[in-house]
C-alpha cells in the first residue's frame, strides 16, 4: 500500500512523490495493492487526478487508487493546486481511502506493508475505523519528521508532512506499531541534480522523459528560492519506498518519540533514543520504543539504484 500526496506534473509543485510511485511499481520485491491519496503537496482531488494520470502513464492503469482525506484531522488544508491543461480527468474506486486500507489488512492480516509519504490523515483515521488495524500491518515505513536537526524556520517548525497534520502523527504514534521514519535527518542527503534530470529526459522512456522534463523545473524553482542549495533536489519520498525492501541503504536507533501539536512549536519531534536513567517525574518506569528512526543513508549506493530504476521506465 502507498499513500501519497502526488503533485508530480503540475507545474511548480514537487516530484519526489511521483517516483516514490514509479519506484514502487519498478521494485520487484513490491507487489503495490493500493494505492491512496491525501492532502499535502497540493489538494486531494488534484493528488487523485495526477495519481491516476501517472499511473496511466506507467503503464498500470488498474492498480486500485481511493481519493483520501481533503483536510487534516484538526487543521485547514495547507495547499490548494490546479489540474494542468491536457491531463484526462480519471474516477478513482469507490469508497474512502481510509475504510480501503482497512478493507485490504481486514482481508490479509500481518501480511501488508503500508508506505506513507505524505501527511499521516488517511493512516490516523484508518487506526481509528479499526482498533487493529496497526496491529495487522506487517510494517508500516513513514516518510516523515526531523529527529536529529531542526527545520531552522520559526513558520515550520516540523517537517512538512507532520507539521502539515502533527494530531495524525500523533494517532500514529500512540498506535502500538514501531514504524520506520524516513526523516530530513537522511532524505536530504540523496538528491538527483540538474545533469541528472537532463540525462532522463533525453533517455527517449516515456516515464523518464516526463519525470526529467518536471525534475528540471521543479530544480529552478528550488534555485530561484534557495540558490544556496545548488541544483539539485531531494528525493525524500523514494527513499521511503527504498527502504521496504532494502532496509539496510539505512542505519535505525529506537527511540520513543512525542510529537508537538500545539501551535508554537507545531510538528516538531522530540526523539527519546531510551539512553537516559532521568526522568522529570523521578520515576523508573521507561518509555518504550514507538519508533525506528532512520540515522544514516548510503547515499551513493541509494542513487544509482534508484536511477538505474529511473532510466528503464
Amino acid at each position: 500500500m502507498l499513500d501519497v500526496d502526488l503533485a508530480m506534473g503540475a507545474p511548480g509543485s514537487d516530484i519526489d512523490d511521483g517516483f516514490a510511485l514509479a519506484l514502487a511499481l519498478a521494485d520487484p520485491g513490491i507487489s503495490l495493492e493500493l494505492v491512496t491519496t491525501v492532502n499535502g503537496n497540493t489538494d486531494v482531488a488534484t493528488a487523485t487526478t495526477l495519481t491516476l494520470e501517472l499511473l496511466h502513464r506507467l503503464g498500470h492503469p488498474d492498480v486500485p487508487v481511493h481519493r483520501g482525506a481533503q483536510d487534516p484531522l484538526l487543521r485547514p488544508r495547507v495547499r490548494q493546486g490546479e489540474v494542468p491543461e491536457g491531463v484526462e480527468h480519471r474516477e478513482p474506486r469507490t469508497g474512502p481511502a481510509a475504510m480501503a486500507m482497512v478493507d485490504l489488512v481486514r482481508a490479509n492480516p500481518g501480511e501488508m506493508t503500508l508506505v506513507a509519504v505524505g501527511p499521516l490523515t488517511n493512516v490516523a483515521l484508518a487506526m481509528r475505523l479499526d482498533p487493529t488495524f496497526a496491529a495487522n500491518l506487517k510494517s508500516l515505513v513513514i516518510m516523515g519528521g526531523v529527529f536529529n536537526q531542526h527545520t531552522h524556520s520559526l513558520g515550520m517548525p516540523g517537517e512538512y508532512n507532520v507539521w502539515c497534520d502533527p494530531e495524525a502523527a500523533a494517532v500514529v504514534l500512540g498506535s502500538g506499531v514501531v514504524a520506520r521514519w524516513v526523516g530530513l535527518d537522511v532524505t536530504l542527503k540523496v538528491r538527483v541534480t540538474k545533469e541528472q534530470a537532463a540525462q532522463m529526459e533525453a533517455s527517449g522512456r516515456a516515464f523518464a522523459s516526463f519525470a526529467g522534463r518536471y525534475t528540471s523545473a521543479w530544480i529552478d524553482h528550488i534555485v530561484q528560492r534557495h540558490p544556496e542549495e545548488g541544483e539539485s533536489c531531494a528525493m525524500h519520498d523514494p527513499l521511503a519506498v527504498a527502504a521496504v525492501t532494502h532496509p539496510d541503504l539505512l542505519t535505525w536507533r529506537e527511540a520513543h518519540v512525542v510529537v508537538e501539536t500545539g501551535d508554537r512549536l507545531r510538528g516538531a519531534m522530540v526523539t527519546d533514543y531510551l539512553g537516559s536513567d532521568w526522568l522529570p517525574d523521578g520515576s523508573t518506569a521507561r518509555p518504550t520504543a514507538n519508533a525506528l528512526v532512520a540515522q544514516t543513508v548510503r547515499a551513493d549506493q541509494f542513487n544509482q539504484l534508484f536511477l538505474d530504476s529511473m532510466m528503464e521506465m
